[in-house]
């Protein structure tokens, strides 16, 4: 089965990217347990699953080498359950954060995932599984926007670009002008 989710942020693409990519290894994985820990929970409110234990099937999250553009950074992704007896599949898919103009880049999450228990797995993934990976897909995507968003840096307003930093307290002027200032089963 196919997933894809996208969320768009108001940072410039060169922030996001620098961000995606730095240390991703140190806050990727953590954002991608909590949301297999959420997909389970999921599959026991929809009753696809028994129990309502606090669940703690420890996911694994493998990231591959980022393929960078000047518009464009993508990462190969592959999320796997280290227990493989439940409802919550494996994924393979990238992360990418895409140039959509001076102020905005969109963040994707495209994923593969194959029903697990055979016959009666694409059954359920039919009838309710699949929305419950889009539902965490998105909770994950939603995460990882967030993260990016707090971490980059805001951008300099054209004014600022090139002057020298203000000493002391600094006074503007009213009036006459705008001001603009500034986020489971996968």
């Amino acid at each position: 089965m196919f997933l894809k989710t996208y969320v768009e942020l108001a940072k410039p693409f060169d922030q996001v990217r620098q961000v995606l990519l730095d240390d991703v290894d140190r806050w990727l994985p953590n954002l991608a347990q909590e949301t297999g820990q959420e997909g389970e929970r999921m599959l026991v409110d929809v009753g696809l699953a028994v129990g309502r234990r606090r669940l703690r099937r420890p996911a694994q999250l493998l990231v591959g080498s980022a393929q960078v553009s000047e518009r464009l950074a993508s990462l190969p992704i592959q999320l796997r359950m280290r227990r493989s007896d439940g409802l919550f599949p494996s994924f393979d898919g990238f992360l990418e954060a895409a140039w959509l103009g001076r102020e905005r880049t969109q963040l994707v999450l495209e994923a593969q995932y194959e029903p697990p228990l055979g016959l009666m797995g694409r059954a359920l993934d039919r009838g309710m599984l699949h929305r419950v990976a889009e539902t965490a897909a998105r909770g994950l995507l939603e995460a990882v926007a967030a993260r990016i968003a707090a971490e980059a840096k805001p951008s300099p307003s054209p004014d600022q670009v090139g002057a020298p930093a203000p000493v002391g307290p600094c006074l503007q002027p009213t009036g006459g002008g705008d001001h603009e200032h500034d986020a489971g089963p996968f």
